[in-house]
């Protein structure tokens, strides 16, 4: 009897590898979850996350901590996927300046020494557009695969949408570039004065508010129209909370590589309504309302529309095209195309 494929998962240096953490943790554990079935799979993480079943190392080399593994899937990091002589999938889920690459320029938004992968490497991404993206940047003679992010049960099986409030909810992580200081200028526009925007206190992967957080904070203290509730972290309960609200608003003003947010929103029939920017655009098929965030007079037309009249939302294509077999079979094909190069 042959032994089972000895798959390890590496997450990032930022956060815990468990669900709770944020978005790319959990697609992480899923994946080592689902996989679990067919494989021998474990969690390799270089963060003291004293999660059971987790190897970490904050100092030893990775290639030592991937030891006994066949194969390995590497998140958003390409430089550690070249420290690694195993076959190996890289996976992406952000854009260039997430990947904590050497040779990163922040103040030029450039990289200025190109990352060459290795042979053993077989690259993902989480999107079309982000595929396009890594090829640019790593100057990949073929496009990634597009391995799409999975929804958390409590999203892809749980109720449709039955609005009991007037309120909308900004679910995303309070940062700028999520579009929150363009979300309080549109609110202000909106004619009904009973539309409110709720922001969860969503500092992820951070534990305490940074000086950004607060600043933010201070804007949305500011505004009669918006109020603050406590993060969500059980999935379930964040599910239950989306489906009161009357819409779910991630207006990105910079470039996402999908975003599990509004694609959860989506998945329970939610009006969402985002911005183009990155792979936040291909969720437009779906029925989400694309707006241009810095135009707070048509992003407040938008919130007015869909909440008068609610757009129509392929919910079962979502839960469709985003399901747990379906990403894991493409990341488990992707896996045996690493192994037999």
């Amino acid at each position: 009897m042959t032994r089972p494929l000895r798959i390890g998962f590496v997450g990032t240096e930022l956060a815990p590898l468990r669900p709770s953490a944020g978005g790319l943790e959990r697609l992480v554990t899923g994946w080592a979850t689902a996989l679990s079935r067919q494989f021998a799979t474990t969690c390799i993480s270089r963060f003291d996350d004293a999660s059971p079943g987790t190897r970490y190392n904050t100092t030893a080399p990775l290639a030592q901590l991937v030891e006994g593994c066949d194969v390995v899937v590497v998140n958003n990091r390409p430089a550690w996927a070249n420290e690694i002589d195993l076959p190996v999938v890289l996976v992406l889920h952000n854009t260039v300046e997430a990947w904590a690459l050497p040779g990163w320029d922040a103040t030029r938004h450039q990289l200025t020494t190109p990352t060459v992968m290795g042979p053993n490497v077989v690259v993902a991404a989480v999107s079309s557009y982000l595929a396009r993206h890594v090829q640019e940047q790593l100057g990949l003679a073929a496009l990634p695969v597009v391995l799409p992010p999975f929804i958390d049960p409590a999203f892809a099986d749980g109720p449709r949408w039955q609005p009991n409030e007037n309120s909308l909810l900004f679910p995303n992580r309070l940062l700028t570039k999520k579009g929150v200081l363009e979300t309080i200028a549109a609110i202000k526009r909106v004619s009904d004065p009973r539309a409110t925007v709720v922001f969860l206190e969503n500092f992820a992967p951070w534990s305490q508010p940074t000086g950004e957080h607060l600043t933010l904070l201070e804007h949305i203290n500011a505004c009669a129209r918006c109020r603050l509730e406590p993060r969500i972290e059980a999935s379930a309960t964040l599910a239950n909370r989306m489906l009161g609200a009357q819409a779910v608003l991630a207006p990105s003003i910079h470039p996402e590589g999908l975003g599990l947010v509004p694609l959860e929103a989506l998945a329970l029939g939610i009006p969402t309504i985002i911005s183009s920017m990155g792979g936040l655009g291909e969720l437009a098929r779906y029925g989400a309302t694309v707006v241009e965030p810095i135009d707070d007079a048509g992003f407040a037309a938008a919130i007015e529309e869909s909440t008068q009249k609610p757009p129509a939302i392929d919910v079962d294509g979502v839960r469709r095209d985003f399901g747990l077999r379906r990403s894991a079979e493409i990341l488990a094909a992707s896996l045996q195309e690493a192994i037999l190069r």
